[in-house]
């Protein structure tokens, strides 16, 4: 199939797997609740009714005691993965996935929030960009879980020893040295910069506080979110959508399994998200597009009522274990490895498709896929 001849659907249920709260409940040592990878698939198929026969062909063929096929109850196994994407093909429909590794969505978050701060348009170029997925690497590398740990708790209780704590705790990790020769000196280096910041601006006040932590959502019983993955999954995938039907949103469904706890938080999310439609500091990305120009619908449905959530549910589980096994160093057998590879791949004619991996460069091998950088955020120039 051509891309140009390729019609992007209109539909797209959304389900989740590794929920494990928000990262500032990641638990003393990172244990992320023994959840260390979160999953958002979105399977992009017009026909539904089309799509529920082919579910209850591979149940009956599969577990044909079961009333629904569940991630949850084993029923994500290589081959329904295998015969629902197949369907999937046959229905000439996609499927996207958000793929985050906890720690590494943490490393990065410190690095761009306690760190090097966005300050300017130009801290959202691709060569900026770039240089901080440099430093995220190298954190996530290097950084042990006290440290992590240190900023958890700042985030959960803001204030000025906290966020003392939190600096002291990445400077006493990473060694001076010139920070050109290594991004460990460099990530040092700007640490120190930005103490020197916070003590400059009234380490004291609150609102300087907040400055250096994550913005903060305020979750259904009124207490505050610190850096949901389920969040920013799904704001990208958004973008993805956008990009995959060239910005016309008007007349897509987005169709999310029920969330009472974050259904909210995710509507804000996305009005947040189209509001970056006149930012000119907004990257255009290749396979993301945040220059929203039109808006979809957004709805919750227990997956009971969806056959296209259930799919999703199924999708999003074999890709979570599978990445969860692989880092543990525990690999599944190979062909779990080659749908996960397809479901990296799924659709290549069709920019948009596929697999977005939170993830260091090393844990992406050792999930069987080659490291790959969004073109637009490679350095150009010497």
């Amino acid at each position: 199939m051509n891309q140009t001849d390729y019609v992007a659907p209109a539909r797209y249920f959304l389900d989740e797997s590794g929920t494990s709260g928000d990262l500032s409940t990641a638990g003393t040592g990172l244990d992320f609740k023994r959840q260390p990878i979160f999953v958002l698939a979105a399977v992009g198929v017009d026909d539904e009714a089309g799509l529920a026969e082919r579910l209850q062909a591979i149940r009956q063929r599969r577990f044909p005691q079961a009333t629904e096929l569940k991630s949850s109850k084993g029923h994500a196994t290589l081959a329904v993965i295998s015969e629902l994407l197949d369907g999937i093909d046959a229905l000439h429909g996609g499927v996207l996935l958000e793929v985050m590794d906890k720690r590494f969505t943490l490393s990065a978050t410190m690095i761009n929030t306690l760190i090097l701060r966005p300050l300017s348009s130009s801290d959202h170029e691709p060569k900026a960009l770039w240089f901080r997925a440099q430093l995220a690497e190298r954190f996530h590398e290097t950084a042990p879980a006290g440290v992590y740990d240190a900023f958890v708790q700042a985030c959960r209780e803001p204030g000025e020893a906290s966020l003392k704590a939190a600096f002291r705790a990445v400077l006493e990790c990473f060694p001076p040295g010139p920070p050109r020769e290594d991004p460990a000196h460099a990530i040092r280096f700007f640490a120190l910069d930005s103490l020197k910041d916070f003590r400059k601006a009234g380490a004291s006040k609150p609102e300087v506080q907040r400055r250096f932590l994550p913005l903060p959502d305020p979750g259904h019983t009124g207490k505050d979110v610190w850096i949901l993955p389920h969040l920013s999954a799904f704001t990208n995938l958004y973008a993805r959508i956008n990009k995959i039907r060239d910005g016309r949103l008007s007349d897509v469904q987005i169709i999310h399994d029920d969330q009472p706890y974050f259904a909210e938080i995710l509507r804000s999310s996305k009005q947040a998200a189209e509001g970056l439609a006149g930012n000119d500091g907004v990257i255009k990305l290749a396979r993301a597009d945040y220059r929203f120009v039109e808006s979809g619908d957004l709805t919750f449905t227990p997956s009971t009522g969806s056959s296209g959530v259930q799919a999703a549910d199924l999708i999003a589980g074999f890709a979570m274990r599978h990445a969860r096994d692989c880092l543990a160093g525990d690999p599944p057998a190979r062909e779990n490895g080659d749908v996960f590879r397809r479901l990296a791949h799924t659709l290549d004619a069709s920019p948009g498709f596929g697999m977005n991996l939170m993830m260091s460069n090393r844990d992406v091998l050792r999930c069987g896929l080659l490291p790959s950088r969004d073109p637009m955020v490679r350095p150009s120039g010497p």
